[in-house]
């Protein structure tokens, strides 16, 4: 019997990708981008670029509109946040309840695009020699 993992395309309602995911797989390299379901906790997916960059996001229904929405939890980093993480992190969002979702991952897409990480410019701005 094949074990082989196939990845599912990643368009809508490529709900086939579901599989338990693990650290390997994350690290695995794919000739195109695909997302893998996680079977352990509904809602949570990795991305994988050509790149070999794995993003963890979660789907979820945000409660004030009724529309399913992303959320964005973190990068694939096996020594920082690997997929028991991202789990842990769900199970606690979930926890707290659907809004607590929203606003989480609201304020990380935020702080990910404002300037997490300082510029070159920035860091010297403030010598002055």
């Amino acid at each position: 019997m094949d074990t082989t993992i196939t990845a599912a395309p990643a368009g809508k309602r490529a709900r086939n990708g579901s599989v338990i995911l693990t650290n390997r797989l994350c690290e695995r390299r794919v000739p195109k981008r695909v997302k893998f379901y996680d079977r352990k906790c509904p809602g949570l997916y990795v991305s994988i670029t050509t790149a070999g960059v794995a993003t963890f996001s979660v789907k979820f229904t945000d409660r004030a509109t009724g529309k399913q929405r992303t959320g964005w939890l973190g990068l694939y980093n096996p020594e920082t946040f690997t997929v028991e993480d991202a789990r842990s992190k769900v199970y606690g969002l979930k926890g707290m309840g659907g809004d607590a979702i929203a606003e989480t991952s609201a304020t990380e897409k935020i702080g990910r695009r404002s300037g997490a990480r300082p510029s070159m410019r920035s860091s010297r701005s403030g010598s002055t020699g």
